[in-house]
């Protein structure tokens, strides 16, 4: 009861969660990645003391390599938004050569991790395109089906 109610309160850290068990699961043998663990509350000597370390604002909530490429993922609940310092980290990560995106919902992370090359097989449909389209499109197919068979 507890968990449920802590995941309707921070809907990012589901999806987070369950992205993560996808990675688990799924990453090809080849893919390092790990979530810089920035967030949180801490006092201000913590604070001080973590950027010292470097600890960077705004880094995304997840890092990922695969042969020679660096990726970085920001995921976002459907409510949330990024911040400047995330926006900053996102330009400044892709200016030094790496692929970033910001994800909505388990989906869409699901869709760029496969879309960068990144997981085994196929959990979502295509990133482009939507429910709707893709039930469009089945309703094509066997409109087109039924008429080869007639």
């Amino acid at each position: 009861m507890i968990d449920a109610r802590r995941r309707r309160q921070r809907p990012e850290a589901a999806i987070h969660a369950a992205v993560c068990d996808h990675l688990r699961l799924r990453a090809k043998p080849d893919v390092l990645w790990l979530h810089p663990a920035n967030g949180g509350t801490r006092d201000i000597r913590e604070a001080a003391r973590f950027k010292r370390m470097g600890v960077l604002a705004g880094a995304s909530d997840l890092l990922l390599w695969h042969r020679g490429n660096s990726f970085a993922l920001e995921l976002k609940s459907p409510a949330g938004r990024l911040s400047d310092a995330q926006l900053e980290f996102l330009a400044r990560f892709n200016d030094a050569g790496g692929h970033s995106a910001s994800a909505e919902g388990v989906d869409r992370a699901l869709a760029t991790l496969e879309a960068w090359g990144l997981l085994r097989g196929r959990a979502s449909p295509p990133p482009h395109r939507c429910p709707t389209e893709m039930r469009d499109i089945e309703r094509r197919r066997a409109e087109r089906d039924d008429k080869v068979s007639s």
